[in-house]
């Protein structure tokens, strides 16, 4: 997958994007270089700017820093960086520095998730970076006081006291910049069974 970024000649600030791990992300260079002009692309963390390449014009290969040799391409006509593969480690701010401007980039790369809930209505983020998690039964929004965060990755819903009305299918919607899953779980309460016609027989039971 290419992820492009637009141009942010006239934005007040770095451009975003979000990006899966493993794609290739083209990063715009500036308007109107000519052959001759020299370029700098940096990538900026918390530890301060570290060099990608320094062109210098003319007809001379860009030098290439580690470790972005073999995984960048740089395109002298138009200043322009592709990153392939692309890691959680490269999220940051990328800056390409010209004769008469700059400009910035934000990139956040992030995993896909894989969300999968158990029979204790626990909705967990076995990979990937969350940004909110989510809970519906029948369809329905869940209220915020019956949820809890155990971790950044998990969320569990208490259903204590376990009542009649507790039983039905269950799901969790797990999202962050780039991707959203949702996983169900029909639940069923211990001695309320035979009462709750929504409950699926082979669901697990839920313990008074």
């Amino acid at each position: 997958m290419l992820v492009l970024f637009p141009r942010a000649l006239a934005a007040p600030g770095p451009v975003h994007k979000a990006t899966a791990v493993g794609s290739s992300v083209l990063l715009p260079g500036l308007e109107n270089i000519t052959h001759s002009d020299s370029l700098c692309w940096e990538f900026l963390n918390g530890s301060g700017p570290h060099p990608i390449l320094q062109h210098h014009g003319g007809v001379l290969p860009p030098a290439l820093h580690a470790p972005y040799a073999g995984r960048a391409l740089f395109h002298p006509s138009n200043g322009s960086l592709l990153l392939e593969d692309v890691q959680e480690s490269d999220s940051g701010t990328y800056r390409v520095t010209g004769d008469r401007e700059s400009l910035e980039f934000q990139l956040e790369v992030l995993r896909d998730l894989v969300a999968r809930a158990t029979g204790q209505v626990v909705c967990e983020v076995a990979e990937g970076r969350v940004a909110s998690i989510t809970w519906r039964k029948d369809g329905q929004p869940l209220s915020p006081d019956r949820v809890s965060w155990l971790s950044s990755s998990r969320s569990v819903l208490y259903l204590r006291p376990a009542k009649r009305s507790d039983c039905g299918s269950y799901s969790c919607n797990a999202s962050n910049g780039i991707s959203w899953q949702e996983t169900s779980l029909e639940v069923t309460v211990e001695g309320l069974t035979s009462h709750c016609s929504s409950c699926s027989p082979c669901s697990p039971p839920f313990p008074q």
